[in-house]
């Protein structure tokens, strides 16, 4: 009777391990993780319309460059998502989706403008969120890859203010 007692607890602790694997992500990290993946999505999206609708060299390669480093960013955290079971979301935001429509409709100078002024916004907004999950993030991969965002994100703020007076903006503070 003993053994089947012992039999019973053991296929218990069985099911809720396989229940709660050890590696899936807290809410906290598949939240961020999610967002990136919606920011990634976005960042493409605009590198593919700036080459054919921006006006200015530098807004065309900057966009180009951008895309392709949220692209190598999103490949890696595919695999992180992987990693830690977080099923990653097929579009980007509701307001990311709008932000794309909007730009879509522009061309010349006037794409120029609003793919700044857009830019800067949302990489202050990311650059924020993963500061936030390098402090706070629970899973080594996910705070490894929030350290990576954070460098790549701030290095585009700087990219956007380096350009801004060539395309007669304001620098971003």
């Amino acid at each position: 009777m003993r053994r089947m007692y012992l039999l019973v607890a053991a296929l218990a602790l069985a099911v809720v391990a396989a229940q709660a694997p050890a590696s899936a992500a807290v809410d906290q990290d598949q939240d961020w993780l999610n967002s990136l993946h919606q920011v990634n999505l976005t960042e493409i999206a605009f590198g593919k319309m700036a080459a054919n609708n921006a006006e200015s060299p530098q807004v065309k390669q900057l966009a180009a460059d951008f895309a392709k480093g949220h692209q190598t960013l999103d490949d890696e955290l595919q695999q992180v998502a992987q990693q830690l079971k977080v099923s990653l979301p097929n579009l980007p935001n509701e307001q990311q989706q709008l932000a794309i429509q909007k730009l879509g409709l522009l061309n010349g100078a006037a794409f120029d403008q609003q793919w700044f002024n857009t830019n800067v916004a949302g990489h202050q907004q990311a650059l924020q969120a993963a500061q936030n999950e390098v402090k706070s993030g629970q899973h080594p991969q996910a705070v490894a890859l929030a350290n990576k965002a954070v460098a790549a994100i701030a290095t585009h703020i700087a990219e956007l203010k380096e350009i801004a007076p060539q395309l007669g903006l304001p620098v971003p503070q």
